[in-house]
């Protein structure tokens, strides 16, 4: 089951890298030429490549904790009341704030910042909400809910990015030195044989 847990990891990284260099990409786009179809991909870029870290970290949260023999969900934790969703979103701010002190670690002992911020971006405190939001944004990638077409969530995608994206950013980087792999070396399995099968 762990190799297959990682071959999931991996494949949701790779889609999540794929998602980002797309919105770039898009991004570069509008700067030239202005479209609905450009502005509507940029969109769906943004919003898969939130969705894709978010899995990805949840595999990575769910994956890492050992569930008791006979135990259900609640992290395993059977004296937890807090729904999952609670427990995860309180995981992912820590997360993030670790990744912060280590970052600012890294510039206090002369290590360049490979996203040239500067060292007081670092003692940032993530907001209490971060976790939440975040799910709440792969949730309204997920689900076909007519608000996501309106403003009738608590943060909108537009606030979300001003407030989050360079929190984002630095998740997938501290991540992508260990995940980003080879894909033509890498054994994908049955991701890999979907479509060697159905072209015989």
């Amino acid at each position: 089951m762990k190799e297959e847990l990682n071959i999931t990891l991996a494949h949701e990284f790779y889609r999540c890298s794929i998602s980002l260099n797309n919105f770039t990409q898009n991004l570069l786009l509008l700067s030239k030429k202005n479209t609905v179809k450009d502005r509507i991909n940029c969109y769906n870029n943004y919003v898969d490549f939130l969705s894709h870290l978010y899995e990805f970290y949840m595999g990575i949260i769910k994956g890492s904790i050992k569930p008791k023999k006979g135990k259900s969900h609640k992290l395993y934790n059977p004296n937890n009341d807090k729904e999952l969703y609670e427990i995860t979103d309180s995981i992912l701010r820590f997360e993030l704030q670790k990744l912060l002190r280590n970052r600012k670690n890294r510039i206090l002992n002369n290590y360049k910042d490979d996203l040239n911020l500067d060292v007081i971006f670092y003692d940032s405190d993530v907001p209490e909400d971060f976790g939440k939001h975040f799910r709440f944004m792969r949730n309204r990638r997920n689900h076909s809910d007519y608000k996501r077409a309106s403003n009738e969530y608590d943060i909108s995608l537009i606030d979300f990015y001003k407030k989050y994206s360079t929190f984002l950013l630095i998740m997938y980087r501290e991540t992508e030195w260990l995940w980003k792999i080879d894909i033509e070396k890498y054994n994908w399995k049955v991701i890999d044989d979907f479509s060697l099968k159905i072209l015989e």
